[in-house]
């Protein structure tokens, strides 16, 4: 079965319709966290730059969790249920089906947050002409750094958001799945603010994906094949 034909599958026993209204409700509470920081009353002068930033901050708590929650609710959980193990009696490839599962929860997410960072950056433009709350003015280079810290991040965050599902795997637990996700949040933040640029670097991002990508193949050795 190919895996096209497992992801339909999910699809259609997935509530997308949820996940979606859930993703919205993330992006405009995101929004509403970033519009919030630009209006404090604090001495700090907000540009298109640190803007983005708290951007960053604000999806990388919401969207890291949320991957968490649909990995716990749509893999981990159905261990604890055992329902996984019903499927698993089909003429179907183990790990082409958790892979399945795996691949479309982050096309989700990564899109979710693709129109995430449009939103945002439309809204901090809309917002800087309206009421003229950003130092600096919105140009070619703003939209240039916008793109590239967009996509950087979608796939930083997207990896971390495997990295619960590794964590969660590994214990077969919900809990852990949804804390990990707490733990690699602070554990990112804490990272780029040693660093002299607040953003991942190539090597950081190149990092990132060697980590991931360990990550699922011990996961799916210690899990998914020991069911065999």
């Amino acid at each position: 079965m190919s895996m096209e034909h497992l992801i339909r599958l999910e699809l259609k026993k997935t509530p997308v319709r949820n996940y979606i209204l859930f993703s919205v409700l993330a992006i405009v509470l995101g929004m509403f966290f970033l519009l919030a920081s630009l209006t404090d009353s604090s001495d700090t002068v907000h540009d298109f730059d640190n803007a983005f930033r708290s951007a960053e901050m604000i999806f990388s708590f919401i969207f890291i969790v949320f991957f968490a929650v649909l990995n716990g609710a749509l893999v981990i959980s159905e261990y604890n249920n055992r329902t996984i193990l019903l499927m698993f009696t089909y003429p179907v490839n183990k790990k082409k089906l958790i892979a399945a599962k795996l691949l479309l929860i982050t096309l989700f997410i990564a899109i979710s947050l693709g129109i995430g960072y449009v939103c945002c950056s439309l809204f901090l433009v809309w917002i800087d002409r309206k009421f003229d709350l950003l130092a600096d003015t919105f140009s070619g280079a703003v939209l240039e750094y916008f793109v590239v810290r967009s996509l950087t991040t979608i796939v930083v965050f997207s990896c971390l958001g495997l990295w619960t599902f590794a964590a969660g795997m590994l214990r077969k637990s919900v809990t852990v799945t949804i804390i990990s996700s707490l733990f690699f949040i602070f554990l990112r933040q804490l990272i780029i603010a040693s660093c002299k640029e607040p953003r991942e670097s190539p090597v950081m991002v190149l990092g990132v994906l060697m980590i991931t990508a360990a990550a699922l193949w011990y996961a799916f050795k210690k899990t998914v094949t020991e069911l065999d």
